[in-house]
Formats: C-alpha cells, sequence, structure tokens
C-alpha cells in the first residue's frame, strides 16, 4: 500500500514506511538550495524504496560487526559489507530494494533533481539520474565527502547567515564532486561568460537590497547563471570574487554615509548590511586600512 503512492521526497517516505520502527531525526536546508537530511538507526530488514525526483547519498556513520547489505536497482542485485565511511549513491527517479542485515547508523542526504540542475545549469548533465547510476554499483569510500556530509549535517540545525551561506555552498560542492566522481563530463565545453547585460543585472539588484543578506545562489538567479558558473564568470568579468566585491560596495556605501556624520556606525552597520558593527569594522578596514571612526576623524581633519 505504501508502494502505490507517488513520492515526491524521500524524507515523507521515510516518515511515514516501514521504516518509521526505527529511531530517525530529519532536517533541512536554512539555505537555498532545497535538500533533506536524516539519520536512522536501522536494524534487519527487507524493504523497497520507491521512486523520487531526489538523488540519495548514504554514509553509515557507525556499524555492526559482520554487517551487510544487498539492493537491487532495476540492474539485478549487488551485494557488499557494511562498514563505517562506505557510501553509496541511490540516483533519482529508481525503485529500489533493500535486504540488510546487522545494526548500523546512517545519514542521507536526499537531494531534489530540481537542486542538481541548479547548481550544475547548461552544462550539467542532461539526466542527473542516469549520470550518478556508477556510483549505485558498489559501496564506495571518499572522506572528503563523509566530513562534507557531517558538515552540513551540524549546520542544518543553524539558522545564522554563516550556517546558510556554508550550507549553500558545501551542497554545491558536494554534488559537483558527485558528478566528478561518477566520471560525468560536462554537455557542453562552452564558456559560459558574464556579457554586460547579465552583469548589470547583478550590479542593480545588489544596489537595491545591499542592506540585506545576499547569498550566491540568489546572484546567480539574478545572472540566469548556475552557481558554479555564475561565480567563476563574475571573478573572470571583475577580477573579484561575488562576496568580496559586495563587501567593497557595502564599505562604499558606509562611506558615504559616514562622510554626512549624522548616523551611528551600528545604524551604518545595519543599513549597509553588515552583521553587526564588529563585522563592519573589520571589514572596513580591510578595505580601506582604517577603522570607520578613524577614517572619520582623517577625513575631518582634513
Amino acid at each position: 500500500m505504501v508502494q502505490s503512492r507517488v513520492w515526491t521526497r524521500y524524507a515523507d517516505f521515510y516518515r511515514s514506511s516501514p521504516y518509521s520502527i526505527f529511531p530517525q531525526e530529519h532536517r533541512q536546508t536554512p539555505g537555498r538550495l532545497p535538500f533533506q537530511m536524516i539519520t536512522v538507526d536501522q536494524a534487519d530488514h527487507d524493504f523497497i524504496d520507491p521512486s523520487v525526483p531526489e538523488t540519495i547519498l548514504a554514509v553509515p556513520l557507525s556499524v555492526a560487526e559482520g554487517s551487510s547489505w544487498s539492493w537491487n536497482m532495476g540492474d539485478g542485485w549487488h551485494h557488499d559489507i557494511a562498514l563505517p565511511g562506505r557510501m553509496i549513491v541511490s540516483p533519482a527517479d529508481n525503485i529500489s530494494r533493500w535486504e540488510v542485515r546487522g545494526a548500523r547508523k546512517l545519514l542521507f542526504i536526499a537531494i531534489p533533481s530540481s537542486t542538481v540542475r541548479r547548481i550544475l545549469g547548461p552544462t550539467g548533465p542532461d539526466k542527473p539520474s542516469e549520470a550518478f547510476l556508477p556510483l549505485a554499483e558498489q559501496t564506495w569510500e571518499d572522506p572528503f565527502l563523509s566530513v562534507l556530509m557531517l558538515r552540513l549535517w551540524r549546520a542544518t540545525e543553524g539558522a545564522q547567515v554563516a550556517d546558510r551561506l556554508l550550507v549553500d555552498g558545501a551542497l554545491t560542492t558536494l554534488v559537483s564532486h558527485l558528478l566528478q566522481r561518477a566520471g560525468a563530463e560536462d554537455q557542453s565545453l562552452k564558456y559560459v561568460s558574464l556579457p554586460p547585460w547579465r552583469l548589470n543585472r547583478v550590479y542593480d539588484f545588489v544596489n537595491a537590497h545591499l542592506h540585506e543578506e545576499i547569498d550566491m545562489s540568489t546572484l546567480a538567479e539574478v545572472a540566469g547563471l548556475s552557481v558554479r558558473h555564475f561565480s567563476r564568470a563574475f571573478r573572470d568579468e571583475v577580477g573579484e570574487t561575488p562576496h568580496r566585491w559586495i563587501m567593497q560596495q557595502r564599505t562604499e556605501r558606509a562611506i558615504h554615509m559616514l562622510s554626512k556624520g549624522n548616523m551611528h556606525l551600528a545604524q551604518i552597520a545595519d543599513v549597509c548590511g553588515f552583521a553587526g558593527q564588529s563585522h563592519f569594522t573589520r571589514v572596513f578596514k580591510q578595505v580601506t586600512g582604517y577603522t570607520p571612526k578613524r577614517w572619520f576623524h582623517s577625513k575631518k581633519a582634513a
């Protein structure tokens, strides 16, 4: 009966299916690139996972001695010993059957195909589900991805600006690394540039929203590029990373307000989009070589 339903999110299936007998915790991203994460304490089972429009990456965090798992994703049965850190991918739009023996604690990340396309843009694979199939043939170790998964899990608990930026950046790295590991090549080798009309859209957006939090994925959307290509194209065209350039724009606006001499530093920091007065002071000094107070007094003396 569970299998007859059409599922759009693996996390929803996991809560409502026979997996619900296992202790589990769910989290979702605080950033702008959607995904879900799950930790679960599994025991012996023989379950069928439905087709969902998400790529699922599973990594065992701890495993009881002698544990194993077998899986069939439509191309026959595969068998392997379950070991901590040896992960596996279940590609999107794919029904899979699992026979698991032995207790283990797993960490899952479910990445929607729409998020994969948003990250990779026009040079990504036409069918992400097929691109990731090589990673479903056996379990494999990747210490970098294991650390990245754990960092993402911790960051999803936070709600600070730094957490949101870290999560989006880490997810972009994870998806790109998975694609490289799967051996998928770009669909096009053509360089995606940032012509003046795209750049002007970014300039206008930043100027209108400088008092707000501005993240990379939002700027990429404004430019009409993937996050990966926007970052590279912006750096090539402007000569600075988007983050550094935005800090310069915030500083320039702060200089204009400081020159008027009618606002407190905390007010200027807020209006210019800095995280706080200490952040404002640190960035201002990095850009100008002066603290805001010292800059103001030096200009006043001149």
